[in-house]
């Protein structure tokens, strides 16, 4: 579980709702796998797939549309998360619901990432795509 305080907070207010909502489901998917709810845990986690979909859909585009000089970087990023997080959710789903694979992701890697991913990469892109806009 993290909650908002523990969420690094960057110069585009956009981006720091979506990370919000990033939390939200990530401890909504936390408390089904802690209570063992098999149907909860399957639709959190295919509602964050989703949410994660669009989340780093949303700051591509944004990026690209600013020619953001490390694009390359922070999207090979995304795409590295989207597919671990598609891989756990495959495991999980044609298993018998290790739920324990469910905390030991989302404690031991999720949110340990994204806070970090928060405050470097996010915090860059934030602070570029803000002076690029005032331009």
């Amino acid at each position: 579980m993290i909650n908002q305080e523990q969420l690094p907070m960057v110069a585009m207010p956009s981006m720091n709702d979506t990370h919000l909502e990033d939390i939200i489901l990530i401890n909504q998917l936390s408390a089904a796998a802690q209570s063992r709810n098999i149907l909860a845990t399957k639709i959190f986690l295919e509602e964050l797939v989703e949410h994660t979909i669009a989340h780093f859909s949303g700051e591509e585009a944004m990026m690209q549309e600013h020619n953001f000089p490390p694009y390359p970087i922070h999207k090979a990023e995304h795409d590295r998360v989207l597919k671990e997080l598609n891989n756990v959710t495959r495991i999980f789903s044609e298993g018998e619901g290790d739920f324990s694979l469910i905390t030991s992701y989302v404690d031991g890697s999720l949110i340990p990432w994204l806070i970090n991913h928060i405050e470097t990469l996010d915090t860059v892109t934030a602070m570029f795509l803000v002076n690029a806009t005032k331009s």
